[in-house]
């Protein structure tokens, strides 16, 4: 039985240019979503509506001249981005990929907290003159609780702008916040004001796919079964591990893996574990590891209330949307429904 443990604690490994290129795409779950197999909830206008100008927009990239007057003919001004506004689990994710995927010229996709990473291990200098010359940066979960982090991507966003990039972006607000003042989209245009005038907001509204199909009275040896190939780990030593390294090592980490066992699973009381554990859930995700949380307690109580109440509760609440989702995935080599959610083949 392999243990987790021992992956983590392989040597660091320094990504070659061309490695760091490649990564800069979609993950594995995402590599094929495209608008034809998005497929939105009609009964909430604003996700046909997205899909639509994100058609148009990709449709225009095949020339600088058409891209410009579709930025004019959509929003009266020479625009360069979108932002995609809406809660957990509304296939923002699927659409920026499909975005990606369509859209013609040199282009980037990376999450932000992996832009961050970027920037760690190449410096700013480095990642700018790296992402330099694309005319799109698509960024998934634009983040606004770390003041320095947001002030960092938001320079870099800045200096690409100048630059001719496009920009799409997504990023969660709280489920019971749509329909008001967004911590998403209002506290993101303010923090980066510099760029605000660049940005229309694409507000996307709908529920959460992951919990609307998630059991929540499963008991906890179903949702803890796995395969005996899953690599398995208690939660005490996946955290201590965590703290020695880096997050731009994840992917590397995860690679291959089918599924993860989670065990002891508790409380995670110290906010600094609690920030890692999201990001390697991000990553888990994003390669489609089905993770079983097994121990006491249900998966709600992995973090304190004040946590998901405080500054980094959209960390958390995305953390928990997609352990849910995470805890039904059966192999690696999942498909996606329209919403972003696994499907059968």
């Amino acid at each position: 039985m392999v243990v987790m443990e021992m992956l983590l604690g392989r040597p660091a490994l320094a990504p070659t240019h061309e490695e760091l290129i490649a990564a800069l795409a979609p993950p594995r779950a995402f590599a094929d979503a495209s608008f034809d197999s998005y497929r939105p909830d009609h009964r909430f206008p604003s996700q046909v509506r997205a899909k639509e100008v994100l058609v148009a927009c990709a449709a225009a990239s095949t020339t600088e001249d058409r891209l410009r007057r579709f930025w004019r003919r959509s929003t009266g001004e020479r625009s360069v981005g979108w932002y995609l506004d809406g809660g957990f689990g509304v296939g923002k994710t699927h659409l920026l990929a499909a975005t990606f995927h369509a859209w013609r010229g040199r282009k980037f996709y990376a999450s932000f907290s992996e832009l961050t990473s970027l920037v760690g291990a190449l410096s700013f200098k480095g990642a700018l003159q790296l992402l330099q010359g694309a005319t799109l940066l698509a960024i998934d979960e634009f983040e606004l609780d770390d003041p320095g982090d947001t002030v960092l991507i938001s320079r870099l966003a800045d200096e690409l702008l100048l630059g001719g990039t496009n920009l799409v972006v997504t990023s969660n607000t709280l489920p019971d916040r749509l329909g008001e003042g967004r911590f998403g989209a209002d506290d993101f245009l303010r923090e980066i004001q510099g760029l605000a005038r660049a940005f229309r907001v694409l507000s996307i509204e709908g529920g959460d796919f992951r919990r609307r199909s998630f059991a929540p009275d499963r008991v906890e040896s179903e949702i803890g079964s796995c395969p005996e190939s899953a690599v398995q780990i208690e939660l005490d030593v996946l955290l201590r591990q965590l703290r020695r390294v880096h997050p731009i090592r994840y992917r590397g980490v995860v690679q291959g893996l089918e599924a993860v066992a989670i065990q002891e699973a508790r409380t995670i009381e110290l906010q600094s574990d609690a920030l890692r554990f999201c990001r390697l859930v991000d990553v888990l995700y994003d390669y489609g590891v089905a993770v079983h949380m097994q121990g006491g307690g249900e998966l709600g109580s992995l973090f304190p209330e004040s946590f998901l109440a405080g500054g980094f509760r959209q960390k958390y609440g995305r953390c928990l949307s997609r352990l849910y989702e995470l805890a039904r995935v059966e192999a690696a080599s999942i498909q996606r429904n329209g919403e972003g959610g696994p499907r059968s083949a």
